[in-house]
């Protein structure tokens, strides 16, 4: 190990940056945290040196080890300006890496664990649809670039279909907010979700099933039963609900577009079904409220007759405990 103790602050720095890679980066992961140490110290001193350039290239190597470990969003917002501190610095990171790009990456990495965080094939949030397609532009950007900080992770990516990830993903929000209103628009959307799914070949949050099932949903129109009304929108705003249906009825009433019948069920539109739901409701909760009343009263009724039942055990025990203290006294 070299004396670093009367060496200046330059060869202090050289010693550091040098045991980054030798106690740190060539050791793989399990010491990057060593790696970052040295780093750091290595920045400090060349600061100390007067060599700006080489303290921001450590600094942003330290940067980029620290986001490697922790992986969160912040992290690699720090690493992104600290690589653009290095002003495009060749780096070595096991490979050669130009900083302006690895900053590009990690801007990109940053902004997609911010910009998709809790977000699912249920999310009505449009006010994160806007950010969600530029996050998708952002990765067509890197389109041809060395994709150094995923071959550092150790993993695969293709970022045009990550972009039609995305642009499926932000088609479907935007469909799952206008479905209540506007089943129209929403099927137009949906379509164009389905279509950059596909593109993608790839559903890592499994978006693609469930987006089929409700573009083919929504797509649907079914003409009440009960009101008359037409509606668009299996499952969103009509459903089918279970029912007898004769042949009579099937061949009288089932031909027509939209349909009101369907196997064996009814078209049933949101007013008219929560309705009958309500109704279904009430009358539950006066048989259930009327058998919880039965089953306090036969409750309280068994409760009288086992008291009954030990008076009368107790009145037997002392019958029984006078005969046999006379019979005691006789002897």
């Amino acid at each position: 190990m070299p004396l670093k103790l009367f060496k200046g602050p330059a060869e202090k720095a050289e010693i550091e940056f040098k045991e980054a890679y030798e106690k740190g980066v060539n050791l793989g992961p399990q010491k990057w945290s060593d790696a970052i140490k040295h780093f750091n110290e290595a920045a400090r001193d060349y600061s100390q040196a007067g060599d700006a350039q080489k303290s921001a290239e450590s600094i942003a190597l330290a940067s980029l080890y620290s986001a490697l470990i922790s992986g969160t969003a912040e992290s690699w917002q720090t690493c992104s300006g600290a690589m653009r501190s290095a002003a495009g610095a060749q780096l070595n990171v096991g490979f050669m890496v130009n900083s302006t790009s690895v900053a590009q990456q990690a801007s990109v990495l940053s902004y997609d664990l911010t910009t998709t965080r809790a977000l699912d094939g249920e999310s009505k949030d449009i006010s994160r649809v806007a950010a969600v397609r530029d996050l998708a532009q952002k990765y067509m950007d890197l389109i041809g670039t060395d994709l150094s900080l995923w071959r550092l992770m150790k993993q695969e990516i293709d970022p045009q279909r990550r972009a039609y990830y995305l642009l499926g993903l932000a088609s479907l929000i935007e469909a799952n907010s206008t479905a209540d209103t506007d089943p129209r628009r929403s099927v137009a959307l949906l379509s164009e979700a389905t279509t950059n799914l596909e593109l993608a070949a790839m559903d890592p949050m499994t978006l693609a099933p469930g987006t089929r099932t409700k573009l083919e949903d929504i797509a649907k129109f079914g003409k009440c039963w009960f009101c008359g009304r037409e509606m668009q929108g299996q499952n969103f705003h009509y459903v089918l609900l279970p029912a007898k249906v004769s042949q009579y009825t099937r061949t009288k009433y089932g031909s027509g577009m939209p349909r009101s019948l369907e196997d064996d069920a009814v078209v049933a539109c949101e007013s008219c079904s929560s309705s009958i739901r309500n109704v279904a409701d009430e009358v539950a909760r006066a048989y259930y409220e009327r058998a919880m009343a039965e089953m306090q009263a036969l409750e309280q009724r068994l409760d009288a007759r086992i008291n009954a039942l030990q008076a009368d055990v107790s009145s037997l025990r002392s019958e029984v405990n006078t005969l046999r203290h006379r019979v005691g006294s006789l002897r």
